[in-house]
């Protein structure tokens, strides 16, 4: 039995932003198998389907994290951050129904923040060139963000980026638990 609880790092209107454990692997299969094709293909960059074997590695890393947006019961935002504890790479996607209410963007910046929390000190992504949505995301956190080729890459020193990633927040109506707030204030970069 995993001693991970589930905790809730912010709040965004009638959403509960939650740090993931093991045990929600559910949740997170259960989320990718309610998106369609197109918002699969620019979560993963291609065709995918093999969720569970997904959710297992994401867990299993020593240093890979996940933050889920709660609406009730049910995740409607999904983040993710696999990391060789130096670096990590963010992914994360919003079901279609709750989109442009800034989950996206307050998804990203906690990744980010979660890095920074962790000790890690490189955050990159990748996304498809024609997901302008993420792309203003990663450059509004940001990530030093270049073309390459059908995919934007960005990459950015996590330490340098933390305060662009809690003014995200604040813009797009998000508040911290305070518990969250003071531990990232207490680390040292």
């Amino acid at each position: 039995m995993s001693s991970c609880r589930r905790e809730r790092l912010a709040a965004l209107g009638s959403y509960s932003i939650e740090l993931l454990c093991p045990e929600d692997a559910k949740y997170v299969v259960e989320f990718y198998s309610s998106l369609d094709a197109f918002s699969l293909y620019y979560r993963f960059l291609g065709i995918f389907k093999d969720f569970e074997g997904h959710a297992r590695r994401l867990f299993s890393g020593q240093c890979n994290y996940a933050i889920g947006a709660f609406l009730g019961n049910d995740i409607v935002a999904l983040g993710e951050g696999f990391s060789d504890c130096r670096s990590a790479e963010l992914a994360f996607a919003v079901k279609e129904e709750h989109r442009r209410r800034g989950l996206a963007t307050v998804i990203a910046a906690l990744l980010i923040l979660e890095a920074y929390r962790r000790g890690i000190k490189t955050m990159e992504a990748y996304m498809h060139g024609d997901n302008y949505a993420a792309i203003r995301i990663g450059e509004k956190v940001g990530l030093n963000l270049e073309c390459e080729g059908d995919v934007y890459h960005g990459k950015a020193e996590v330490a340098k980026i933390r305060d662009r990633c809690l003014n995200a927040i604040r813009e797009k109506g998000g508040s911290l638990e305070p518990w969250y707030l003071e531990a990232i204030a207490s680390v040292k970069p």
